[in-house]
């Protein structure tokens, strides 16, 4: 217990102590003075009033009235009130009794003396005397009464306060312990200082405590405690003395930024005044937020694959790059780069192998670009460049740069491969005065120089952004026109070049745009694969071709094989198998009358899952082709290991078979090797009887070609089909054919 405790119970016990005493001595002390004052005022009183009786006696009979003595035990009887026990006795003037009246008194005795006079002179002396023993039996009365009260009072007046007291000190007890409970299990370290003067003279603080996580995390040792705030640590705090200082003198938080050069680590130390001369410090070990700080703002600003700046951060240099121009009269180019080629890798040797291509692109563009223009990275495989030039011709040197540095092979797990990239332009103010139309500019003029041709670049102009805009609306009429039913096929027939009998017919996909009329394919299949329409559109091209060939055999139509175009995206991207199934479950139509048209492109993408997946093509018995067989790869391995039935030679190759040796030679190797492997061989784009012939004489087994029919409607391919075609002929005479079988 503490000595203020102390000092407070010994002045608690005092003051009960007095009030206790009081209440013991002064009611019994002021009774009895009171009851005394009352008896002596009343034996006064009748005293005096008895000594005039008796004197008027003496006076009536002044010899002989001594000798009276039972007139004057009468007239000493004489009072206020007969209850009241009282001696009255008449001396003479030698104190010899002359006569008395009242029984003898308990002791102790109050008395009275008054005298008698006779013409003047004292005669007698009259004695009333009373018992004090009531009075005192009623005053000890009243102090045991005040002794009972005095030693409650002295109870209460202790024993309240004091309990109240513990119980003050066993609250303050919980809460100091509470405290001590939070103080000691806090994370960040606490330390309490005490301002102090050194021996010169100079103010400092001195540690009186620290709590456990000051010793565990922060370094301190309770050796530390009594040590100057200046030497704790290896001086960590010694710069910072003047403002922990200054928490004490201002009497407010004080919050600074402390770095431990010894660890590298990082701490928030805040001072705040306790009063009395005391300030405390809290650290807090802020290393790991600033870090996920930085890495945020890192996130938030650069590309975090490559270590370039991103959109956001591009945005703000080129705003900045856009003042620098307005002060000092220059352009801005931005130059908006797309990689070529970058997709293919990607699909075929992973992401990880893409990875690796964008990292090696962004430090060869990072060797080439100055250091005052800005590089950036959007996502995905686009870059961009805003750079600050002069001249005009500054712009297209740049760009070249640019090219020049991302063309050179990359090596790649264990392979080299080869990337170019597309570079559009636009310039500062003559495109746009603001980084959003800059980099939208710049992004139209990239789509337009890849349509041109890859490894090339083009400054933007309005009329790439018309073209633009009849891409964005030609998108946006193409998803709504499969619901709107906008589609539909033509069919352009394939003719046996032994018997000119149409066997097969390709469908073709044509859209009637109700506001531009007939839209040709090359204007909208490229677009719809770059968008996904394809997916849908595809789907419904099958399902309707699938349901024609059933309703011409139910019709009486001759049958006859019904080729589909599948594109790449359905192929690689959608369940081409389930949907096949699906629409020849619909239309009830046989699987041999149906034939799938592959490119060789979406064939070698990824070959053990193109196998796979024309392994399951096959088992649902459809006939698979490569189309436009010779433009792409033409490997022998995969037509080898590829479940194939046919071989569409393709028209390039066909315009010039009987003028170019060279693409003769290629036919006529086609030819062979497909019928070494036996595979049907059909050529497409026939236009001429000479073409006919030489295929025919080669050994080519069927015909497609605006020679023979150009694409059909429904309608017009029915009456052919009953015609003299279906029959055998072809369109000519029959010595033609004749003349030609010969």
């Amino acid at each position: 217990m503490t000595q203020e405790s102390q000092n407070i119970r010994r002045r608690t016990t005092f003051i009960a102590l007095i009030v206790s005493v009081m209440l013991t001595v002064v009611p019994p002390a002021i009774y009895f003075v009171m009851s005394f004052s009352h008896m002596r005022g009343v034996v006064e009183a009748e005293g005096e009033i008895n000594a005039r009786v008796v004197g008027s006696l003496v006076v009536a009979n002044p010899q002989m009235w001594e000798f009276e003595e039972l007139r004057l035990k009468e007239l000493l009887g004489r009072r206020s009130k007969a209850e009241v026990k009282e001696v009255r006795r008449l001396y003479n003037l030698k104190h010899e009794v002359i006569a008395e009246s009242g029984e003898p008194l308990p002791r102790p005795v109050f008395a009275m003396s008054f005298p008698v006079h006779d013409a003047g002179h004292e005669v007698a002396i009259l004695e009333v005397s009373r018992s004090l023993l009531p009075t005192l039996v009623k005053t000890l009365m009243a102090l045991v009464v005040g002794a009972l009260a005095g030693a409650l009072a002295f109870f209460r007046l202790r024993t309240v306060p004091l309990r109240a007291l513990d119980e003050a000190y066993r609250v303050l007890k919980q809460s100091e312990e509470k405290y001590r409970s939070v103080y000691e299990s806090l994370n960040e370290g606490l330390a309490l200082y005490r301002a102090s003067r050194r021996e010169d003279g100079s103010a400092d603080l001195v540690l009186t405590d620290v709590n456990p996580a000051a010793i565990n995390v922060f370094g301190f040792s309770r050796d530390d405690i009594g040590g100057w705030i200046t030497e704790l640590l290896n001086g960590l705090f010694a710069e910072s003395t003047e403002q922990i200082f200054s928490a004490l003198q201002a009497r407010g938080e004080v919050s600074l930024e402390l770095e431990q050069n010894s660890t590298g680590r990082i701490f928030l130390l805040t001072a705040f005044p306790m009063g009395y001369g005391m300030v405390a410090t809290l650290l807090e070990d802020v290393t790991e937020k600033k870090r996920t700080a930085e890495q945020l703002e890192r996130l938030a600003y650069y590309d975090s694959l490559t270590g370039l700046l991103n959109r956001r951060m591009l945005l703000d240099r080129m705003e900045q790059a856009i003042g620098t121009a307005q002060r000092e009269g220059v352009k801005v180019a931005t130059l908006f780069m797309d990689l070529n080629g970058f997709k293919v890798i990607n699909d075929t040797l992973g992401h990880k192998a893409g990875d690796q291509i964008l990292i090696e692109v962004a430090k060869r563009l990072q060797k080439v670009v100055r250091k005052r223009d800005t590089l950036a990275r959007l996502g995905g495989d686009e870059f961009v460049v805003a750079a600050t030039f002069e001249k005009d011709d500054n712009a297209s040197a740049i760009a070249k740069n640019l090219i020049n540095a991302i063309t050179p092979v990359y090596q790649v797990c264990d392979r080299e491969v080869y990337v170019g990239a597309s570079v559009g332009i636009s310039i500062f103010p003559d495109d746009g005065d603001v980084p959003e139309t800059l980099l939208k500019n710049a992004d139209i003029a990239m789509y337009n120089a890849k349509s041109q041709g890859r490894g090339d670049f083009c400054f933007y102009s309005a009329q790439l952004n018309e073209r633009l805009h009849e891409r964005m609306q030609l998108e946006f009429k193409l998803r709504g026109a499969v619901e709107r039913e906008e589609f539909f096929l033509e069919y352009q027939p394939i003719l046996d070049s032994k018997t000119g009998r149409i066997t097969a017919v390709e469908a073709l996909l044509r859209w009637n745009d109700p506001e531009r009329g007939m839209v040709m394919p090359e204007a909208f299949i490229p677009l719809a694969e770059d968008t996904g329409v394809i997916l849908p559109l595809g789907e419904w091209v099958l399902r309707t071709a699938c349901a024609k060939v059933r309703q011409w055999q139910d019709a009486g139509v001759m049958p006859v094989r019904m080729a589909v175009n599948i594109s790449g995206k359905q192929f690689t991207q959608g369940d081409l198998s389930k949907t096949v199934e699906e629409a020849l479950l619909e239309s009830g139509v046989h699987p041999s009358w149906l034939e799938l048209e592959l490119t060789e492109t979406c064939l070698v993408k990824n070959i053990e899952d193109t196998v796979k997946k024309l392994c399951r093509l096959k088992g649902l018995s459809v006939s698979i082709s490569i189309d436009d067989f010779g433009t792409g790869y033409s490997s022998l391995q995969y037509l080898k290991n590829f479940p194939i039935d046919h071989l569409k030679i393709d028209r390039g190759f066909i315009n010039n078979v009987c003028e170019l040796p060279d693409d003769r030679a290629i036919v006529d190797a086609i030819i062979g090797i497909a019928k070494a492997m036996d595979l049907h061989v059909i050529a497409e784009g026939v236009e001429t009887r000479q073409q006919a012939e030489h295929l025919v004489r080669r050994g080519c087994d069927e015909f497609q070609g605006y020679y023979f029919y150009r694409p059909l409607s429904e309608e017009k391919l029915l009456e052919v089909l009953a015609g003299k075609a279906a029959a055998g002929l072809p369109p000519g005479s029959d010595a033609d054919w004749l003349e030609l079988q010969a």
